[in-house]
């Protein structure tokens, strides 16, 4: 296995520290490409950090003997680690300086893998499967023609066994998505163009899910631990009053072979479906099925449980009838609704099902009745005593997961998400930041981010994080999973 180091910040940072102009009037500065890193334990890579400062004769001064630094033009640092024999983690700083002003690298460096937790990041969102086994995502490339090339990779995450596929031109496979892969190395990616699913194994082959007669291709968006079950959704087609209509079908399929899961009487707003509803996760037994409808920006949780489907959070689910108007004044009537939601979150769940993972959404009529004011805080559905645990100490949040003894994760926002906090349900208590957690029970350091999947033993945890870069923000996965033995 390659060894690569890991980027706590792969953004361009803009940083003035005790920024002065000298009796020229030229403004000191320093302005680095990276100002965090992380290390593997042993047989890193070298870093290169972009150093644009003023004066232009910058200087660089590590604070320990195990960082090598090397300026190897005007313009670069070159950063290297040595073999991490401490037994721990070690952190330490790099002070860049140009006349007055001065920046810092914060590095980190991780034990070898074979002693201590391994945190790794991917370069793109990433699933792992119900038990930690593997985890799955695609590498995109540029070919000669300009058009895109893509591979798929699948992680053993016992060995380190990599698994690299492809490249396949966007032709064959044009990959938007990757949505979950199984604890027997089945990786489900979607395909923008054709639709339906890309499904691939650990020795490269590839087949795609079937849907009932009637309906479109198919997305699955989850599995059960033993891979006998999946969920998803398809589009089934239908002629009603002369045109061809389609409605949105939960799915769910038993050992490859598919079914229409049951639909509540009424839609979210208590009206009737003219979208649908689309299964979105699972728990690792394969007992809880969880979705959302899609009308309206409605996205309200339904789930699935010993035969039934009901919405999830029902205790708390409220509709209120209203009148609202348009811009021209025109009267309509409207519902107002009160309930738990979600979006695309394919990891809400708990491994038996217990808890449901999701924010509660609040509306009210504005004072010109034209528009609909919203509140939104993260909140946990008990599918066994069918209650839901509204946590609103932290403001606008949205729940990310939950485990089955009432561990919740809550990233705070309910967009671009960049932080988050950890809060047990059973002593309805804040334990502290996921950071904070991640220390608390792994003994690492990492940086900002949230949590979406956390294996049944515990053993394996899947997070997203935020990066930037010239393009924007964008996400991007890590994972941690326990040492490998040597």
């Amino acid at each position: 296995m390659k060894k690569t180091l890991t980027i706590g910040i792969a953004a361009a940072v803009l940083l003035f520290t005790h920024c002065t102009t000298d009796r020229n009037d030229d403004l000191h500065y320093v302005n680095l490409s990276q100002v965090s890193c992380t290390f593997l334990g042993e047989g890193s890579e070298p870093l290169a950090v972009t150093v644009k400062a003023s004066p232009g004769d910058w200087t660089a001064e590590p604070g320990a003997t195990w960082v090598k630094i090397e300026r190897t033009d005007d313009r670069t640092l070159t950063v290297t680690a040595e073999d991490n024999t401490s037994g721990a983690e070690r952190s330490t700083a790099i002070v860049i300086t140009a006349g007055q002003a001065s920046s810092e690298i914060r590095v980190n460096q991780l034990p070898p893998d074979n002693e201590f937790a391994r945190y790794r990041t991917l370069p793109v969102l990433g699933a792992m499967s119900p038990n930690g086994r593997y985890v799955g995502y695609y590498e995109s490339s540029i070919a000669a023609d300009d058009s895109w090339l893509y591979s798929p990779v699948i992680l053993d995450l016992e060995t380190g066994e990599i698994f690299r596929f492809g490249p396949f031109p966007e032709a064959l496979y044009y990959m938007t998505d990757t949505m979950c892969i199984t604890d027997q190395g089945l990786l489900f990616i979607y395909d923008g163009s054709n639709g339906g699913m890309i499904v691939i194994d650990t020795d490269g082959n590839i087949t795609h899910p079937e849907s009932p007669e009637g309906f479109g291709k198919p997305q699955v968006q989850a599995s059960s631990a033993d891979g006998r079950y999946w969920v998803g959704f398809a589009s089934e087609s239908a002629a009603k009053e002369g045109q061809t209509t389609r409605m949105t079908r939960p799915l769910l399929w038993t050992d490859g072979v598919p079914e229409v899961l049951p639909m509540p009487d009424k839609n979210y707003r208590g009206e009737e479906f003219w979208v649908g509803i689309m299964a979105r996760g699972m728990s690792a037994d394969g007992s809880v099925v969880y979705g959302t409808s899609w009308e309206n920006s409605d996205f309200g949780m339904v789930y699935w449980k010993d035969g039934l489907v009901d919405w999830v959070g029902k205790d708390v689910h409220v509709l209120t009838p209203v009148v609202m108007q348009m811009g021209d004044g025109t009267e309509y009537d409207y519902n107002l609704a009160n309930g738990m939601v979600c979006t695309a979150n394919l990891t809400n769940i708990s491994a038996t099902g217990k808890w449901i993972a999701g924010s509660y959404r609040t509306e009210a009529q504005s004072e010109n009745k034209i528009s609909v004011v919203t509140t939104q805080t993260a909140a946990f559905y008990n599918t066994e005593t069918e209650t839901t645990t509204i946590v609103d100490d932290y403001g606008e949040s949205t729940g990310t997961h939950v485990t089955d003894d009432g561990i919740a994760f809550i990233g705070i926002g309910s967009l671009g998400i960049s932080s988050s906090v950890v809060y047990d349900l059973n002593t309805h208590t804040d334990l502290g930041s996921m950071e904070d957690w991640v220390y608390d029970n792994y003994g690492i350091i990492i940086p900002s981010g949230f949590v979406n999947q956390v294996a049944p033993d515990g053993r394996f945890v899947l997070g997203t994080r935020m990066q930037s870069s010239a393009m924007g923000a964008s996400f991007a996965s890590w994972y941690i999973a326990p040492p490998i033995e040597k």
